[in-house]
């Protein structure tokens, strides 16, 4: 099994490939990051798909933000101007609307730009009959891709339905007002916080992030031949927490990954200790390039990563960055050089258009 992160600025676009129970080559895409990542970077391997007659089985699209949906929207352009071909057989995606509900033509009654992407995928769907049946939801069964399990995390039903009753609402406000509104108090810093040493934060206060519509991200585990994945989007962790719970993890017994993809991009208001009494794991993702509005990722979630009571020191943790520039270097340069020791982890900052792991 290969995963493979790519580069998208502060978002998520990531890629699964892997040899099936059928064995033949499985590809599972989750989120896509900006317009652009696609342009530059996702829109090569497509190309190269294409003329090996490969497939994605399924996109995952965890949430409306532009971060996350914007290179899909893209690729539908590129599909509809006859430029790529459509490779993907299934798509794992909520609706942010009850569209039958709507009394105005969907195409006019988006001022804002992530809520007319999510109309823009739900028409080239329903165009050509692949609209999901059901929600995915906290409340539905995994489903399995010729031995891969998908194990659902969130959203929970009510977080799903809070997000279609702000968007049935016609005019709306503007999307960039919204997320300024609800991330603003929760997780937004006007300034970074990587002055602070690891030591100085005190871990006991957290505050969890409100947001609408990272409250409705679809977030999941991933299990091929016993290796778990978690996928957690911009989830927030009391969800995910309540699920791992109801599936038999606890402090006790946590659940065993190989690799982390950090809940929204390290931010404070995603991350919690709660989150990470749950999770057995050493390799932790996190995509985003430190040079974003909201100064992502925090340096009080990389603290609560590596000062976890349930942590085991004697396993090195590793932080894998999408990114090496000062910005993200600069988390780390007030440390010295004793805390790499001190807490036992290391920090790869990837030069390249994507972060590679093979795992066997």
């Amino acid at each position: 099994m290969e995963v493979f992160f790519y580069k998208s600025e502060c978002g998520d676009a990531a890629r699964i490939s892997f040899k099936g129970n059928d064995n033949e080559i499985h590809n599972v895409f989750i989120d896509s990051g900006y317009e652009r990542t696609f342009r530059d970077i996702i829109k090569n391997y497509i190309i190269e798909l294409t003329e090996k007659n490969g497939k994605i089985d399924y996109w995952i699209i965890s949430h409306i933000h532009d971060d996350h949906i914007g290179g899909v929207k893209k690729y539908i352009d590129y599909i509809r101007d006859g430029e790529l071909k459509d490779l993907v057989s299934n798509w794992i995606y909520n609706a942010p609307r009850f569209y039958t509900s709507l009394k105005h033509d969907i195409y006019s009654v988006s001022t804002a730009k992530s809520i007319d992407q999510g109309d823009t995928i739900y028409n080239y769907l329903k165009s050509i009959d692949k609209i999901p049946v059901l929600d995915y939801t906290t409340d539905s069964e995994p489903i399995c891709i010729a031995g891969m399990q998908i194990t659902f995390l969130s959203p929970t039903i009510s977080k799903l339905a809070k997000l279609r009753e702000e968007y049935s609402v016609i005019p709306l406000k503007s999307f960039e007002v919204i997320e300024d509104e609800s991330i603003s108090e929760a997780v937004g810093i006007v300034k970074n916080d990587y002055q602070k040493k690891f030591t100085d934060f005190d871990l006991s206060k957290w505050k969890e992030d409100v947001n609408i519509e990272n409250g409705s991200s679809i977030s999941f585990i991933t299990e091929v031949d016993g290796q778990k994945i978690l996928w957690l989007a911009d989830s927030h962790p009391s969800d995910v927490v309540k699920s791992l719970l109801n599936l038999g993890y606890s402090s006790e017994n946590r659940v065993k990954c190989e690799l982390v993809k950090v809940t929204h991009h390290g931010s404070k208001g995603n991350n919690s200790n709660a989150l990470f009494d749950l999770i057995d794991c050493e390799k932790f993702i996190f995509s985003a390039n430190g040079e974003n509005k909201y100064k992502l990722p925090s340096k009080e979630s990389i603290a609560r990563i590596l000062r976890n009571k349930n942590r085991n020191l004697e396993n090195k943790y590793i932080l894998y960055f999408t990114y090496d520039n000062d910005t993200l270097r600069n988390i780390f340069e007030n440390e010295g050089d004793t805390i790499y020791t001190d807490l036992n982890f290391e920090v790869i900052f990837s030069k390249e258009n994507a972060i590679k792991f093979k795992l066997i």
